[in-house]
Protein backbone atom coordinates (compact mmCIF):
# COMPACT_ATOMS: atom_id res chain seq x y z
CA UNK A 1 0.00 0.00 0.00
CA UNK A 2 1.20 3.42 -0.50
CA UNK A 3 -0.24 6.95 0.92
CA UNK A 4 -2.32 9.03 -2.11
CA UNK A 5 -4.52 11.68 -1.67
CA UNK A 6 -8.13 12.03 -3.68
CA UNK A 7 -7.95 15.05 -5.70
CA UNK A 8 -11.08 17.33 -5.64
CA UNK A 9 -11.58 20.47 -7.97
CA UNK A 10 -14.97 22.64 -8.52
CA UNK A 11 -16.53 22.87 -11.39
CA UNK A 12 -16.64 26.28 -13.38
CA UNK A 13 -20.44 27.17 -13.74
CA UNK A 14 -21.44 27.78 -17.24
CA UNK A 15 -22.10 31.98 -16.39
CA UNK A 16 -18.52 32.33 -14.74
CA UNK A 17 -17.32 30.90 -18.44
CA UNK A 18 -18.54 33.26 -20.35
CA UNK A 19 -18.04 35.87 -18.19
CA UNK A 20 -14.37 35.18 -18.44
CA UNK A 21 -14.92 34.80 -22.12
CA UNK A 22 -16.47 38.23 -22.23
CA UNK A 23 -13.19 39.74 -20.61
CA UNK A 24 -10.95 38.26 -22.68
CA UNK A 25 -12.57 39.55 -25.40
CA UNK A 26 -13.14 43.36 -23.59
CA UNK A 27 -9.24 43.83 -23.44
CA UNK A 28 -8.57 42.36 -26.95
CA UNK A 29 -10.54 44.85 -27.89
CA UNK A 30 -9.23 47.27 -26.07
CA UNK A 31 -5.65 46.23 -27.09
CA UNK A 32 -6.81 46.24 -30.80
CA UNK A 33 -9.06 48.93 -30.84
CA UNK A 34 -7.77 51.50 -28.35
CA UNK A 35 -4.26 51.08 -27.87
CA UNK A 36 -4.22 49.67 -24.77
CA UNK A 37 -0.69 48.91 -23.73
CA UNK A 38 -0.65 45.80 -21.70
CA UNK A 39 2.75 46.47 -20.30
CA UNK A 40 1.38 49.23 -18.16
CA UNK A 41 -0.74 46.71 -15.89
CA UNK A 42 1.09 46.96 -12.28
CA UNK A 43 -0.03 43.08 -10.84
CA UNK A 44 0.29 42.43 -7.48
CA UNK A 45 1.07 39.63 -5.25
CA UNK A 46 2.76 37.92 -1.97
CA UNK A 47 3.65 34.67 -0.16
CA UNK A 48 4.08 34.35 3.13
CA UNK A 49 7.28 31.56 4.36
CA UNK A 50 7.06 30.67 7.70
CA UNK A 51 10.80 30.97 9.44
CA UNK A 52 10.88 27.94 11.54
CA UNK A 53 11.47 25.47 8.10
CA UNK A 54 7.36 24.78 8.40
CA UNK A 55 5.84 24.09 4.22
CA UNK A 56 1.83 25.12 4.21
CA UNK A 57 1.06 22.86 1.36
CA UNK A 58 -1.79 20.14 2.10
CA UNK A 59 -0.92 17.57 -0.57
CA UNK A 60 2.61 17.12 0.96
CA UNK A 61 3.95 13.26 2.36
CA UNK A 62 6.46 11.11 3.48
CA UNK A 63 6.84 7.88 1.93
CA UNK A 64 7.88 4.85 2.92
CA UNK A 65 7.53 1.10 2.96
CA UNK A 66 6.55 1.61 7.05
CA UNK A 67 4.62 4.15 9.15
CA UNK A 68 7.41 5.71 11.26
CA UNK A 69 4.98 7.00 13.57
CA UNK A 70 6.75 9.95 14.29
CA UNK A 71 5.37 13.31 15.95
CA UNK A 72 7.30 16.86 15.34
CA UNK A 73 5.73 19.37 17.72
CA UNK A 74 5.62 22.79 16.65
CA UNK A 75 4.26 26.39 17.41
CA UNK A 76 0.83 26.85 16.53
CA UNK A 77 1.85 30.29 15.41
CA UNK A 78 5.36 30.35 13.83
CA UNK A 79 7.25 33.71 12.72
CA UNK A 80 6.70 34.13 9.77
CA UNK A 81 7.78 36.49 6.80
CA UNK A 82 5.60 38.09 3.95
CA UNK A 83 7.14 38.98 0.66
CA UNK A 84 5.16 41.30 -1.61
CA UNK A 85 5.58 42.32 -5.40
CA UNK A 86 4.49 44.64 -7.61
CA UNK A 87 5.72 44.47 -11.07
CA UNK A 88 4.66 44.65 -14.72
CA UNK A 89 5.84 43.95 -18.02
CA UNK A 90 7.75 47.18 -18.51
CA UNK A 91 9.72 46.54 -14.92
CA UNK A 92 10.03 45.07 -11.90
CA UNK A 93 9.48 47.44 -9.34
CA UNK A 94 8.77 47.11 -5.62
CA UNK A 95 9.61 44.54 -3.91
CA UNK A 96 9.05 44.26 0.13
CA UNK A 97 9.28 41.95 3.13
CA UNK A 98 7.62 42.12 6.43
CA UNK A 99 6.72 40.48 9.33
CA UNK A 100 3.32 39.13 9.43
CA UNK A 101 1.58 40.48 12.56
CA UNK A 102 -2.16 41.29 11.02
CA UNK A 103 -3.55 41.48 7.95
CA UNK A 104 -4.40 45.15 8.24
CA UNK A 105 -0.50 46.35 9.14
CA UNK A 106 0.89 43.94 6.11
CA UNK A 107 -1.73 45.71 3.93
CA UNK A 108 -0.88 48.79 5.06
CA UNK A 109 2.62 48.64 4.66
CA UNK A 110 2.24 47.09 1.32
CA UNK A 111 0.41 49.98 0.18
CA UNK A 112 2.87 52.93 2.36
CA UNK A 113 5.87 50.71 0.20
CA UNK A 114 3.70 51.57 -3.12
CA UNK A 115 3.29 55.21 -2.10
CA UNK A 116 7.02 55.83 -2.57
CA UNK A 117 6.03 55.45 -6.89
CA UNK A 118 3.15 57.97 -6.16
CA UNK A 119 5.27 60.88 -6.91
CA UNK A 120 5.87 59.08 -10.08
CA UNK A 121 2.26 58.70 -10.99
CA UNK A 122 1.17 62.25 -10.16
CA UNK A 123 2.92 63.59 -13.26
CA UNK A 124 2.10 60.41 -15.59
CA UNK A 125 -0.68 60.09 -17.45
CA UNK A 126 -3.53 58.31 -16.78
CA UNK A 127 -2.07 55.24 -18.82
CA UNK A 128 -1.83 52.87 -15.87
CA UNK A 129 -3.75 49.94 -14.93
CA UNK A 130 -4.33 47.58 -11.45
CA UNK A 131 -4.74 44.11 -11.24
CA UNK A 132 -5.13 42.72 -8.32
CA UNK A 133 -4.01 38.91 -7.80
CA UNK A 134 -7.01 36.10 -7.34
CA UNK A 135 -8.29 37.96 -4.44
CA UNK A 136 -10.66 40.45 -3.82
CA UNK A 137 -8.45 44.27 -2.99
CA UNK A 138 -7.96 44.57 0.98
CA UNK A 139 -11.60 45.93 2.04
CA UNK A 140 -9.54 48.82 4.23
CA UNK A 141 -10.10 52.86 3.52
CA UNK A 142 -6.62 54.03 2.63
CA UNK A 143 -6.43 50.87 -0.15
CA UNK A 144 -9.70 52.15 -1.84
CA UNK A 145 -8.65 55.92 -1.39
CA UNK A 146 -5.21 54.72 -3.52
CA UNK A 147 -6.81 52.81 -6.27
CA UNK A 148 -9.04 55.39 -6.57
CA UNK A 149 -6.65 58.24 -6.64
CA UNK A 150 -4.01 57.34 -9.01
CA UNK A 151 -6.26 54.60 -10.74
CA UNK A 152 -9.58 55.48 -11.21
CA UNK A 153 -11.33 53.34 -13.29
CA UNK A 154 -8.33 51.41 -14.45
CA UNK A 155 -9.12 48.42 -11.79
CA UNK A 156 -9.13 45.18 -12.61
CA UNK A 157 -10.27 42.93 -9.51
CA UNK A 158 -12.88 40.83 -8.03
CA UNK A 159 -15.73 42.63 -6.48
CA UNK A 160 -14.35 45.93 -6.38
CA UNK A 161 -16.44 47.85 -4.95
CA UNK A 162 -17.42 50.22 -7.63
CA UNK A 163 -18.33 47.36 -9.92
CA UNK A 164 -21.14 46.16 -7.43
CA UNK A 165 -23.77 46.95 -9.71
CA UNK A 166 -22.19 44.32 -12.61
CA UNK A 167 -22.39 41.10 -11.15
CA UNK A 168 -19.33 39.25 -12.69
CA UNK A 169 -18.94 36.24 -10.66
CA UNK A 170 -14.72 36.35 -11.50
CA UNK A 171 -12.44 39.32 -12.17
CA UNK A 172 -14.05 42.46 -13.14
CA UNK A 173 -13.24 45.38 -14.93
CA UNK A 174 -13.95 49.33 -14.95
CA UNK A 175 -13.31 51.10 -17.70
CA UNK A 176 -14.24 54.71 -18.59
CA UNK A 177 -16.13 55.58 -21.80
CA UNK A 178 -13.33 58.13 -22.36
CA UNK A 179 -10.08 55.74 -23.09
Amino acid sequence: MFPYKIQSHQAIPIKAVRQRFDFANEILTMIDNEGFDVGCIWFTDEAHFHLNGFVNKQNWRFRGSENPHLCEEKPLHSPKLLLGLRYAAKALSALFSCEKRSLVNVTLQFWNNLSAHRLALEDRPRIEWFMQDGARPHHTEIVFRFLDKYFGNRVIALDFPKFSAQEWADLHIRRSDSL
